[in-house]
């Protein structure tokens, strides 16, 4: 049986994605405590709970992807902004 077999959402992310499953899946995690998420690949899988739908979770998890990989991407550019304004 396949290991994503017991999902019932699994959302597949583009590769230049991946690197920002992780911590968005811990945020996820904190949002969504009822649910079950695991990383397959380049994909996420969600186990749902309550009355979530597919299409809202399929959004959420884009998003959440997607702000970390804002986050990450723009870390730098903030932390030079913090100094100098606190200099």
């Amino acid at each position: 049986m396949s290991e994503i077999a017991e999902y019932e959402v699994v959302v597949e992310l583009p590769p230049q994605f991946t690197e920002y499953i992780d911590a968005a899946l811990l945020r996820l995690q904190g949002l969504f405590p009822r649910c079950r998420f695991a990383r397959v690949a380049n994909s996420v899988a969600v186990q749902l709970a309550g009355s979530l739908s597919e299409d809202q979770m399929r959004g959420t998890i884009t998003h959440a992807v997607y702000r970390e990989k804002i986050y990450a991407e723009t870390l730098a550019m903030r932390q030079s902004l913090v100094s100098a304004v606190m200099r």
